[in-house]
């Protein structure tokens, strides 16, 4: 996984506002198996931790080979600005 500077930037200034120092994803259960979710939220017991381009992530195991050739990135959609993950194939079998 990589994360561009301007994911960078976008993403360290909503943890300074959240008061929040962890970037993290973790599976959602669905109906095709685990879905890929991330928040601002500290790492839970079994989460690996890396810091990705000076961002601490935290990655929860079911989850870890989605965000292989992953990049995160920030895209503007009708005036608001948010997280986007460039080469993430999601499983959607409903």
């Amino acid at each position: 996984m990589n994360i561009t500077d301007q994911a960078k930037g976008y993403i360290q200034q909503a943890m300074k506002d959240s008061d929040v120092s962890t970037l993290r994803f973790y599976g959602i259960a669905g109906c095709c198996g685990v879905n890929l979710g991330v928040a601002l939220q500290e790492a839970e017991e079994k989460d690996s931790v890396e810091e990705i381009n000076g961002i601490k992530v935290a990655i929860h195991p079911d989850v870890k080979d989605q965000l292989n050739g992953v990049t995160v990135d920030v895209e503007e959609e009708n005036g608001e600005m948010g997280i986007v993950l460039n080469g993430y194939d999601a499983n959607s079998c409903c």
